[in-house]
């Protein structure tokens, strides 16, 4: 309970940063058409300019100061904040026509309207204009020496999603099959939280019926002994995205090509796959650096995964990040995941 109080608490924050971005905007805008009308001006210009400095206002702020996102998804976020800003003027102004305000001016009008459908248009600027704010998820192997509990009781619902790994045989030789019944704890201890899980397996169409009971994205490696195409295929007859992987080890030619059907992307920057508390490959950069210079950048979700601590991850642009032993070995988890999701968001 607690800890849900916490998470609440987190998600209260971001919304009572937006309503105060939200009153400031809204009085600028009404100063801006105050200095209109003083000019004369008619009254569709005095009402529809400063509604879109009042948008624009409203949106620098919050990727400011509130969610962050990625630089390359500034365009997209500000058209759909744009259309949920008008559409939720046109509500209210809807709205006034059938409401009693005939005694009140326009200002204290748009300000009563205003606070009757914010939480409406909250939810939808949280669901589409702020979106790819950056994201920090744990790792959780599926093997037997992994205690699920134990892991809920050290990070709770601090992390944005949960990132389930396993890796056979084929890929790591010193590992054990996969315990698949893990899922079950994993699911009961964070039933609403998001779940990614990576496939290190030279065969990955094996276990892909398995995780499509509980995974919302499905990353595998291009490295395989299948066709990477027929795999895509296999992931989307479940209704679940497909993720790419690649390899800061490896030199890739033609990314774009390799990755352009994809939404979710992984580089794994690590040296063997499937083994925690691998330092970072210094030429990981090198990679993201390519990746995020694509001119599809804006196409897919970057997520980057291994290695990874407080000094390395202020020097990443991605969308989220992956973390195992620098959480868990820290002395206070919840705290180092906090620390994690300041640095990425700022």
């Amino acid at each position: 309970m607690l800890l849900n109080n916490k998470l609440n608490k987190r998600k209260l924050n971001f919304f009572i940063r937006y309503c105060i971005i939200g009153v400031f905007s809204i009085a600028f805008e009404l100063l801006i058409r105050k200095l209109f009308l003083n000019f004369n001006l008619n009254n569709l210009i005095s009402t529809f300019f400063p509604l879109l400095i009042g948008i624009s206002f409203a949106f620098i702020c919050n990727i400011s100061f509130n969610f962050k996102i990625p630089r390359y998804y500034y365009k997209k976020s500000f058209i759909y904040f744009s259309i949920i800003s008008i559409s939720s003027f046109s509500f209210q102004y809807l709205l006034s026509k059938f409401l009693i305000f005939e005694n009140l001016n326009y200002e204290i009008t748009r300000f009563l309207i205003f606070g009757i459908v914010f939480l409406i248009a909250y939810n939808f600027h949280i669901k589409f204009s702020f979106a790819k704010n950056k994201k920090v998820g744990v790792a959780i192997y599926l093997d037997d020496n992994e205690n699920i509990e134990d892991i809920f009781y050290k990070v709770g619902f601090y992390p944005d999603y949960i990132h389930v790994d396993f890796v056979d045989k084929s890929m790591n030789t010193s590992v054990d099959e996969p315990n698949f019944n893990k899922f079950l704890d994993i699911k009961k201890l964070w039933p609403n939280h998001r779940i990614e899980s990576h496939i290190m397996s030279k065969q990955p169409s094996k276990y892909i019926d398995k995780l499509s009971k509980y995974s919302d994205v499905i990353y595998f490696h291009y490295e395989i002994d299948e066709n990477i195409n027929l795999i895509n295929d296999e992931i989307n007859k479940y209704k679940i995205k497909p993720g790419l992987v690649l390899h800061a080890s490896k030199n890739y030619k033609n990314i774009e090509d390799l990755i352009k059907t994809y939404k979710e992307i992984l580089i794994l920057c690590i040296e063997k796959p499937g083994e925690s508390g691998q330092d970072f490959l210094e030429k990981s950069g090198d990679l993201i650096e390519r990746v995020n210079n694509l001119k599809i950048r804006e196409k897919f979700n970057l997520c980057v995964d291994g290695g990874l601590s407080q000094k390395n991850i202020s020097k990443i642009d991605c969308e989220k990040i992956v973390s195992a032993s620098s959480v868990f070995k820290n002395a206070n988890p919840k705290k180092q995941i906090k620390n994690f999701q300041k640095i990425l968001n700022n």
